[in-house]
């Protein structure tokens, strides 16, 4: 289930029968933890932060651990700027359905999926006790994958951490620009999101106890969310400050993002030279994917493809030197950019990626149009204001050409699972 809307989310009464649905639901992923692998096309989140310390030994009745634990099992160290929990407290927290209110865009365009907990942990061993749980996105969730949130006391020292473990890569989409704006700004909230949770969590145990443990209620069903006062969500999306103020002992964003890289740095290609883009593509293809039963990939890995599509670029490069070129960004040879930078960024999608095949087209297309421009530009200016002769500034924008293909092709020449992410 996926739903979307604008300006508004639902009602407790629109919500019991999709929750209802929800707990129907399949998770939308087959793999166990050990094969969600950066390999294997997961994007990995980890971090870990000192909350503070209490006395010595197992947790302390009413301490920071005991604390802790009642923010974790109410979902409240959510911030709900970017994502609010809804859910029933009558269900037990091991395999309790939740659906997930999803805000962008200063929370005028909201997404509601599913997810449940997968997994817990109450452990009291003999050097530390360790609270947490899992939850695991269910089938029409924009994201597919598993997260842990784990609360640790070390009975030595007393020190209470919180620890996040999260292995994710993009689900399903309602339409074409939800995935598409996924792929350009999801990171940054993703981002922002987790490190807001270590800050509401120590927020919550050290200055507003008296919120622990109460649900925000209205209607039938419990939300996460009260109100806190922290800085704008775009802070903490920031790479340096925002771990500054969470304090993080430590942070690992390992984001597998060959998809959106690589179709933006074919359009990039196409857009400098547009033959140089299927060019590239078809190499990769006919190295890697010569028994493809996709029809485009097929093609593109004919043997005699990626050679006609080589002498064609060398034509071009040959042909961008002469004065009766038409300019790049006339509409005929703009378009034809544009159609090569969709072409080249979808035929890349390995058999695991097909859904995002029209997401990466219009990266491409809209990579090209942008590079078009863009180099025009800057050839335009360095040839009639600043005097260089029109060949060596065409020389290097070929040098450039070959320097950015050099760095895609490490993505493109390795399947996926060999030390490298797949394309798309």
């Amino acid at each position: 289930m996926i739903e979307w809307r604008w300006f508004s989310g639902w009602t407790d009464e629109e919500m019991v029968p999709r929750l209802a649905r929800a707990r129907t639901l399949e998770r939308n992923f087959p793999e166990v933890s050990g094969e969600m692998t950066l390999d294997a096309g997961w994007s990995q989140v980890h971090s870990q932060s000192v909350l503070g310390h209490e006395a010595p030994g197992r947790p302390v009745p009413g301490g920071l651990f005991e604390r802790a634990q009642q923010v974790l099992e109410t979902f409240d160290f959510s911030d709900p700027r970017i994502v609010a929990w809804h859910f029933s407290a009558q269900e037990p927290l091991h395999g309790r359905t939740v659906l997930l209110e999803l805000r962008s865009l200063g929370q005028q365009l909201r997404y509601l999926c599913g997810a449940r907990v997968g997994g817990t942990r109450k452990e009291h061993g003999e050097v530390c006790s360790v609270f947490g749980f899992s939850f695991e996105t269910l089938q029409g969730h924009i994201e597919a994958g598993r997260e842990w949130f784990l609360l640790r006391k070390d009975h030595e020292t007393g020190a209470v951490r919180f620890h996040i473990e999260a292995a994710w890569r993009p689900g399903q989409f309602p339409n074409w620009w939800s995935r598409l704006g996924f792929m350009m700004v999801a990171p940054r909230y993703q981002r922002a999101w987790h490190r807001l949770t270590h800050v509401r969590l120590r927020e919550l145990v050290l200055k507003h106890p008296e919120l622990i443990g109460e649900h925000v209620r209205s209607g039938q069903l419990e939300h996460s969310g009260h109100a806190l006062k922290t800085a704008p969500v775009q802070f903490y999306a920031q790479r340096a400050p925002g771990r500054r103020e969470t304090q993080l002992e430590e942070e690992i964003e390992a984001m597998n993002r060959g998809h959106s890289l690589t179709a933006l740095g074919l359009g990039i290609l196409a857009g400098m030279r547009s033959m140089s883009a299927p060019t590239l593509a078809s190499r990769w293809l006919n190295r890697t994917q010569p028994g493809s039963e996709d029809r485009l990939a097929r093609i593109l890995a004919h043997p005699w493809t990626p050679r006609v599509l080589g002498l064609l670029t060398v034509g071009e490069l040959i042909g961008d030197k002469l004065p009766m070129t038409p300019s790049r960004v006339t509409v005929v040879p703009l378009t034809g950019r544009m159609l090569t930078g969709a072409l080249a960024a979808a035929a890349v999608a390995t058999e695991q990626q097909r859904g995002r095949r029209l997401a990466a087209a219009a990266l491409g297309a809209l990579a090209a149009l942008a590079s078009s421009w863009a180099f025009y530009s800057l050839r335009r200016t360095a040839t009639k204001k600043l005097g260089v002769p029109d060949a060596a500034v065409a020389l290097t924008e070929d040098a450039l050409l070959a320097g950015l293909a050099s760095r895609l092709l490490p993505i493109t020449e390795h399947p996926s699972g060999q030390g490298a992410p797949s394309p798309v």
